[in-house]
């Protein structure tokens, strides 16, 4: 098994991250009007920093917690640096775990994998699907980067049926549709052919447990998140909420569709910081929301891009300082 990546860099320090982290919490409060947001259940992968959960439980007052760790043998540090007492602790894989969960309440599901898609990705998205209450939030995190192709392979079938090859045996050939090729796993294309096939595979369990349900407990899938943002490495990020049709003006209630960043198709929504300093940072932030662009291009000689997308995502923004702690 390949290092941890928290072994390889901090996750506080990826200011993208939190950015996006910030944006799901402010969603994820809307769902009060199912249920009381801190009556839900937040299940994800806490690692060694637990962010997202430090983040949701002191914004959104939930205390029924689960982080799921596949890393068995970094247990000790997994549980030293677990921050509140409302966490379970639960090891072994997501596939297994999950299983093993009672699915008796409402829940938000944060799938941050490290790694590219893969078929054992798809089952735990089909599993939530199948066995989440009404009202439940699914986001799931993926990286998409280019594949770690080897020579071997790349002699053997070019670069483009390489891609194509790997990304079959990642998630089986059957999940891949036969329009996709080589050409749409570069780049950010490889993005929006995860997306699709996570879609995908949604659409099939909700057809398949639709044809047994009654009209009114006809479950559906609303798309809320399609995010792209690079830190250490390209991230896609897609999610939304299972409501069953008796609750569908329940979720209109929630008027997710006003949140600047939600994307119900396939429109990413790009989270890009310009790196400020933090002077460069305060003025900006002491001009918006309304900003003046032409103003802060001269006299801090930020390009118009730069302050834009500055200005699309400053609320959730952190400033870093550095503190020292005796």
């Amino acid at each position: 098994m390949a290092k941890p990546s928290f072994r390889e860099f901090d996750y506080r320090l990826r200011p993208a991250k939190r950015v996006e982290r910030k944006m799901l919490c402010e969603a994820f409060r809307r769902l009060s009007f199912f249920d009381p947001v801190e009556n839900y259940r937040y299940i994800g992968f806490g690692s060694t920093t637990f962010a997202d959960f430090s983040l949701i439980h002191k914004t959104l007052a939930i205390t029924d917690m689960i982080s799921i760790e596949i890393r068995t043998h970094y247990e000790a540090r997994f549980e030293f640096n677990r921050p509140f007492q409302c966490i379970q602790m639960k090891y072994g894989s997501s596939s297994t775990v999950l299983p093993e969960l009672t699915w008796d309440r409402r829940v938000i599901v944060w799938l941050d994998y490290e790694g590219h898609l893969t078929d054992s990705d798809l089952r735990d998205v089909a599993y939530i699907v199948m066995n989440a209450a009404s009202g439940s939030m699914l986001v799931v995190s993926l990286n998409v980067g280019r594949y770690k192709l080897s020579q071997t392979r790349l002699k053997k079938l070019g670069l483009q049926e390489a891609r194509l090859e790997k990304l079959k045996e990642d998630v089986g050939s059957d999940k891949v549709p036969g329009d996709i090729l080589g050409e749409d796993l570069e780049g950010w294309d490889m993005a929006h052919t995860f997306r699709r096939l996570i879609m995908n595979e949604i659409d099939q369990v909700l057809r398949d447990g639709n044809g047994l349900r009654s009209d009114e407990h006809k479950v559906k899938f609303q798309p809320l998140f399609n995010f792209h943002y690079s830190d250490q490495a390209k991230m896609l990020t897609v999610g939304g909420v299972l409501c069953e049709k008796r609750d569908e003006a329940v979720l209109q209630q929630c008027q997710f569709e006003s949140l600047d960043f939600v994307s119900t198709d396939a429109t990413p929504y790009k989270i890009e910081i310009p790196v400020l300093t933090p002077r460069e940072q305060s003025y900006l932030d002491k001009k918006l929301p309304q900003g003046a662009i032409q103003e802060a291009i001269e006299k801090v000689g930020l390009t118009e891009r730069e302050i834009q997308n500055y200005a699309r995502v400053y609320r959730y923004c952190p400033m870093f300082v550095e503190v020292e702690l005796s």
